[in-house]
């Protein structure tokens, strides 16, 4: 069992085998109840092999502590199944963006960037959202060479003057089989997006490549532990 950090707030504890805490620090003498808009940076550092899997333009949605984008146990709504299953992030976008408890929904582009692009492993990306301090942070993004698995933050609160960063480990959507078939897998291993083998499960973690399973090289395009780190801070 993680021992208790005492800056990380009970929503990132929640998190429990998804992500592995690392840090939490105090950037300031904020006021209890200060609830003042501010930019917060998010960024994504790919910790898979070289050549194994990069990750997609995540999906990253700013909400309140009511409104769930994904949890572990429960079904993936079809427009989170579409992100890990095909990195397809537009309807998601347009989803979540309708819901009254959601104060943006987009695709994360790297700071400096003019477009989405993915993040290859031992790469990183930066991305800064809005919101106020106990607004929620959700994000999702696939594991491209894979059927459905994916990796992302459900529900971390942000906080005034506060960086968490978090080691997170891979999940399966349970919206398609792990055929492993490069002919259903949208990235460089297979090239074959939007072709589905339906599943129905609940998201939980994922096994990894099984090698002896599918086409596709497990040597490869497999991995071990956590598959990206995460970290949260507000702009300075």
């Amino acid at each position: 069992m993680l021992n208790r950090p005492t800056l990380i707030s009970a929503t990132v504890l929640a998190l429990g085998a998804i992500a592995v805490p690392l840090s939490a620090t105090n950037g300031g003498n904020h006021a209890k109840h200060d609830r003042a808009m501010r930019d917060y940076v998010v960024t994504v550092e790919n910790l898979t092999p070289a050549g194994s899997q990069p990750l997609s333009p995540p999906l990253v949605v700013v909400h309140n502590h009511h409104t769930r984008v994904w949890s572990p146990g429960t079904l993936a709504s079809s427009v989170v199944a579409g992100v890990a299953e095909d990195a397809n992030n537009g309807p998601a976008v347009a989803a979540f963006s309708s819901l009254p408890g959601v104060r943006s929904a987009t695709t994360g582009v790297d700071v400096g960037a003019s477009a989405a692009a993915p993040i290859g492993p031992g790469a990183s990306q930066s991305y800064v959202v809005r919101g106020r301090p106990g607004d929620r942070l959700s994000l999702v993004s696939m594991l491209v060479n894979t059927n459905d698995g994916f990796t992302g933050l459900h529900g971390v609160r942000l906080r005034a003057g506060h960086t968490v960063s978090v080691r997170v480990n891979a999940y399966d959507a349970g919206s398609e089989m792990n055929n492993q078939l490069a002919s259903h897998i949208p990235g460089p291993a297979g090239g074959s997006p939007f072709v589905r083998d339906p599943e129905g499960a609940v998201i939980q973690m994922h096994p990894g490549l099984v090698p002896g399973v599918g086409d596709i090289d497990t040597s490869v395009y497999g991995w071990t532990g956590p598959v990206a780190k995460i970290t949260v801070a507000p702009k300075s």
